[in-house]
């Protein structure tokens, strides 16, 4: 691995005209006005904050200027930073951007104003955990104009938030037919992100799909690329993507918009990880040839394969018909789903037409071996760069005697905690502070079990009421779990006191409720619905409420949702289970279940008594597509069921 960078170094003085010159990151800008051709200037290491770098190339790419880091990773960005290359022939190599935030657009764009980047390279870079305060604050890390640019050799890990990693742009004249070259680099996970505009490669957009990109992403490792279904996103025309690994990603690269792409020799790893999937095509004279699909446990969207039906008369940002398309060679195996009429409903209406299938394999199993991670890994990313350590495992955990614990001010958990009833104990916990705060708050970094506690909302004489019981906190870019077992939650008196939800801009890997109680509440007990807008945005991925009771809930006892039509995730999934519900939500146009656009919904098992009188006892708004089950549950004295379909 070091000897990779030592020849990168060794040719880049190989084509110095004079001795390299050593600079502070600052000064750079000032020392390319004179350099030239073939000149290497050499970046002192250090550690800079808060830095707008605005580097202009004059060379080319034969004999180009290189920008080299005295310690490949010791220079280090951080803060409100961005480098904007522009000019020609510019070379910028070893640099770390870490917990860099940028204040528009990207960390690193190929331009500076409307001056475009042309045959210029970023290389044996990093870019880490450059996010921002709140996880649904858009950019990117790269922004790629300009024509005849490379990105290559560079590691691209930690983002968390809304935005693509790295786009390909193609909203200036000179920025099509550009040639540009995304190789070698290496994607780090990305969770799923629980919306639209979370892929990890975008080239174009919807109105740029007849615009002919002709990029070239090639050799790159996409390591559990989870945003949305679209890992790799082609709205563009005549580019090619090959040879890149796409290990276990809950996702696919999409031929989304625009024509004559070429999609060859990939290699897609699920090993059955739910959402894997391959390619999935809309447009014209696509081509699929010689892929490898294995094990692949995605569906629909997220298909090892899938040919989507197109709009009639569509509009560029919809679906336009698949004609013409070559699948060719590719392998298939253990793979769940291979459709040819992706997403048909009211809409998508016309069918693929044709279609050529020939010379590939689809087996039920798994036959062909595969390389290690470290074979696949090997040769992508920045050589010198090893990604932080992992999580430990290692959990605060605070134990609860028999006791009433008063909380006057609130917890805040910010990392991996564990709060519990010591053995055979019944502890209580209540608020009395002197300013409203939730009793515990889960902040970034952190993650919670609460087992065998009783909370309280009551209001102390003289103190405030607490906010709610547990939240997250109201910036967050971080995911996090929780679980709450076999806890009780009552006496909370004020509509807006909600004993467990998530704030919006906040997302849940997976929210676990089993055995809880909650009784004699005036809001809701469960709130997962606080992303109101239409964009298909949602608070926790992995919802399960099971064997709990509901007793004299005067809001809605469970809430969650999903808005709008958005087909770009594959959550929330919810189920509610074995739960008991006692004169809750009786009021005018009320509903005890309120969950809308959960993708895959279980309710079974469940008693409703005495609700939901005025309005439903189980209240859904579902998209044809989504995979509902409503089953086993039983009735008395309570509304019925409001679903788009019968159940």
């Amino acid at each position: 691995m070091v000897r990779h960078f030592t020849q990168i170094l060794l040719l880049a003085l190989a084509v110095c005209s004079c001795a390299p010159r050593s600079f502070g990151l600052e000064d750079i800008g000032r020392a390319l006005e004179a350099a030239g051709p073939g000149d290497t200037l050499v970046v002192r290491d250090g550690v800079w904050n808060d830095v707008t770098l605005r580097w202009c190339g004059k060379a080319d790419a034969a004999r180009p200027v290189v920008v080299l880091a005295e310690n490949p990773g010791r220079v280090v960005v951080e803060g409100r930073s961005s480098l904007h290359i522009s000019g020609s022939g510019l070379v910028v190599s070893g640099l770390l951007f870490r917990n860099c935030t940028a204040e528009r657009g990207a960390i690193v764009e190929f331009r500076d104003g409307d001056s475009l980047a042309g045959g210029c390279r970023l290389t044996e870079c990093v870019l880490d955990s450059c996010n921002p305060a709140r996880r649904d604050i858009s950019y990117s890390y790269v922004h790629l104009y300009g024509r005849g640019n490379r990105v290559d050799h560079c590691s691209f890990t930690g983002k968390l938030n809304l935005g693509v990693t790295l786009i390909v742009m193609l909203n200036y004249d000179g920025c099509d037919d550009n040639h540009h070259s995304i190789d070698h680099n290496y994607f780090g996970p990305r969770p799923v992100y629980g919306s639209n505009g979370a892929e990890t490669i975008r080239v174009g957009t919807s109105q740029q799909c007849m615009q002919n990109s002709r990029a070239h992403i090639c050799d790159n490792l996409f390591d559990r690329c989870n945003g949305e279904v679209e890992v790799v996103s082609i709205k563009s025309s005549e580019n090619v993507i090959e040879r890149n690994v796409f290990y276990e990603c809950q996702g696919v690269l999409a031929l989304r918009h625009g024509d004559r792409n070429q999609a060859l020799d990939n290699l897609f790893i699920g090993h059955g990880v739910r959402n894997t999937g391959g390619v999935r095509i809309v447009g014209e004279d696509q081509v699929v040839r010689g892929n490898t699909f294995l094990s692949l446990a995605g569906e629909r969207f997220f298909s090892a394969l899938a040919l989507m039906c197109g709009v009639p008369n569509s509009l560029p940002n919809r679906y336009m018909q698949v004609r013409n398309t070559i699948i060719e060679d590719n392998s298939f195996e253990a793979c769940r789903s291979i459709e040819f009429n992706t997403g048909l409903d009211f809409e998508r209406t016309l069918a693929p037409e044709g279609t050529v299938w020939k010379d590939n394999t689809v087996n039920p199993v798994q036959t062909s071996s595969e390389p290690s991670y470290e074979e696949l890994a090997a040769g992508r990313g920045a050589s010198w760069f090893v990604a932080g350590a992992p999580d430990t495992g290692e959990v605060e955990e605070i134990v609860l005697k028999d006791s009433l614990y008063v909380f006057e001010e609130g917890m805040r958990i910010t990392r991996p905690t564990l709060i519990r009833a010591a053995e055979g104990a019944s502890p209580e916990v209540i608020f009395a502070g002197r300013k409203s705060q939730n009793m515990i708050t889960i902040c970034d970094g952190g993650s919670l079990v609460v087992r065998g506690i009783r909370f309280s909302g009551r209001l102390t004489p003289g103190r405030s009421l607490a906010k709610g019981i547990i939240s997250t906190d109201e910036n967050m870019v971080e995911p996090y779990t929780l679980t709450v077992e076999d806890c009780s939650f009552s006496d909370c008196g004020e509509s807006g006191f909600v004993p467990i939800r998530g704030l919006k801009g906040t997302f849940a890997e997976s929210v676990t409720v089993r055995g809880c109680s909650f009784e004699a509440l005036s809001g809701d007990a469960i709130n997962y619905a606080a992303e109101t807008g239409d964009k298909g945005r949602y608070n926790a991925d992995d919802i399960l409420i099971e064997g709990c009771s509901f007793k004299r809930i005067l809001g809605i006892p469970v809430q969650i949702a999903r808005n709008g039509s958005d087909e770009s995730t594959a959550g929330p999934y919810v189920t509610v289970r074995g739960c008991t519900f006692d004169d809750c939500c009786n009021k005018v146009r009320g509903s005890v279940l309120r969950i809308i656009g959960a993708q895959v919904l279980d309710i079974s098992g469940n008693t409703f008594s005495g609700s939901g009188r005025g309005g439903y006892s189980i209240r859904l708004d579902e998209a044809p597509w989504e995979k509902i089950t409503v089953r086993g549950n039983t009735f008395h004295d309570s509304g019925k069921i409001l679903s788009n379909r019968t159940l």
